[in-house]
């Protein structure tokens, strides 16, 4: 448990522009939080504009191997988005400790 003389705030430490604290570790989580609910939501919105699409596109066709494609392309991109921004989001929280551990002690 850190001192809390040792602790700052978040705002004082995001104001801080010698930046001699980070706040990675902070927001890492909020952040991909919002991933987690941005990218299923607009997957599943962009499934089915692509989905509309074709089906205008191919009225008096025969549009089934389209309509595969995108119900099973369209999450599985997601998911691998989803999976890549979890890898970046995790470099950079590594980064960040590396950075932390490695600096000079005051």
């Amino acid at each position: 448990m850190p001192n809390p003389d040792q602790s700052s705030s978040f705002l004082k430490d995001l104001f801080d522009f010698r930046l001699r604290k980070y706040i990675t570790r902070r927001v890492a989580s909020a952040i991909y939080l919002l991933y987690l609910i941005m990218i299923p939501i607009s997957t599943l919105i962009l499934t089915y504009v692509a989905y509309s699409y074709a089906r205008m596109q191919f009225l008096d066709r025969n549009f089934h191997w389209q309509l595969l494609g995108i119900w099973i392309l369209g999450p599985i991109l997601g998911f691998i988005t989803l999976v890549y921004t979890r890898i970046l989001i995790e470099l950079n929280v590594a980064v960040v400790n590396i950075a932390e551990n490695t600096e000079p002690k005051e």
